[in-house]
């Protein structure tokens, strides 16, 4: 995972492609009662094994991403398989690569009290890759 310029990026996320044997496509979402009482988010994959068997893969949601004004993404990330604890990522849209992708790095989060003043909005433009 490195750019151009050769520097290790610390998480890529590629567009759906079929064709691809890694790809994976979101066939079911649903939500779960967490430890803490709330609602998580869960997504669902359907998959054949070599056998035959069928079975559904199950992914937890472990962030959430945004897009600014200013192209760049930004967003948390809570996986304790990554990080013990939460990571805010920054990362760009590379839609001039070869294998077109949004990638970027994580980094441990800012104190509130050390944090720029953000506005709390959330643009509604989607990630159109």
């Amino acid at each position: 995972m490195s750019n151009q310029a050769g520097k290790q990026k610390d998480w890529v996320l590629f567009p759906y492609n079929p064709n691809h044997e890694k790809s994976i496509k979101i066939d079911f979402s649903g939500n779960t009662k967490l430890a803490n009482g709330e609602k998580g988010t869960i997504l669902g994959s359907k998959g054949t094994s070599a056998k035959g068997t069928k079975f559904i893969r199950i992914f937890a949601q472990v962030g959430v991403l945004f897009r600014g004004d200013d192209n760049k993404i930004t967003g948390n990330l809570h996986a304790p398989e990554v990080a013990p604890n939460e990571k805010s990522l920054i990362g760009w849209l590379n839609d001039q690569s070869e294998t077109p992708n949004i990638a970027g790095y994580q980094n441990d989060p800012q104190q509130k009290n050390e944090q720029q003043t953000q506005t709390q909005s959330q643009p509604s433009n989607a990630f159109d890759i």
